[in-house]
């Protein structure tokens, strides 16, 4: 009966280990937009623990999409330590080395936005958002395990609004001479009586 104990405690141990897994993960905001809007972009961080470093490089596609703009999340900072958080530069499809550091041998633990980055959207499509070049490392420089999940920006072919039911111009020209027809006839069957008489 003992190792049936045993075995079940390792089992539920390894599911919380799963329930806190640490997850970076892309969000854009709107998730769906038109050609010549602006798009949001969240790099977010989950369930971590004694976060010091990040490194990662964005990836998109740049048929789609240009990069605008670049803002370090806060969640580093959030600890009150002193950080410098940073793009190295930018390449065509991607955003590369955003760096975040704390000094002092500080860290932060939790949930958080490591980078807001804007995109201006070029043409129709579905934009693919990964993640690559990935460094997370606790206050001892150990690597942080993460799960990491991309994501995506539909840019949609606007549709033209309904045009509801305006007449044509030619349908304008129809009814104005079948008007100037019923009057001439009506002129006419009025002026018939008159001559008989």
């Amino acid at each position: 009966m003992g190792w049936k104990k045993t075995l079940g405690a390792a089992l539920l141990s390894m599911a919380c280990v799963q329930a806190w897994a640490t997850t970076l993960s892309v969000t854009s905001t709107p998730g769906s937009t038109t050609p010549g809007s602006t798009v949001s972009v969240a790099v977010n961080l989950a369930d971590v623990s004694d976060l010091s470093t990040y490194q990662f490089s964005l990836n998109y596609d740049q048929s789609l999409l240009h990069f605008s703009g670049y803002t370090a999340g806060g969640f580093l900072s959030s600890g009150g330590a002193t950080t410098d958080e940073f793009v190295s530069f930018e390449d065509p499809g991607s955003v590369s080395f955003v760096t975040g550091i704390a000094f002092g041998g500080a860290s932060v633990s939790g949930s958080g936005t490591l980078a807001y980055f804007t995109f201006d959207t070029l043409g129709a499509g579905v934009a693919a958002l990964n993640l690559s070049d990935i460094l997370l490392l606790n206050t001892t420089g150990g690597d942080i395990a993460a799960t990491i999940t991309g994501g995506s920006v539909t840019v949609e072919t606007p549709t033209a609004p309904p045009t509801g039911d305006v007449p044509e111009p030619a349908s304008w020209m129809l009814i104005g001479v079948g008007l100037v027809a019923a009057g001439a006839l009506r002129k006419r069957r009025v002026a018939a009586p008159a001559m008989a008489a």
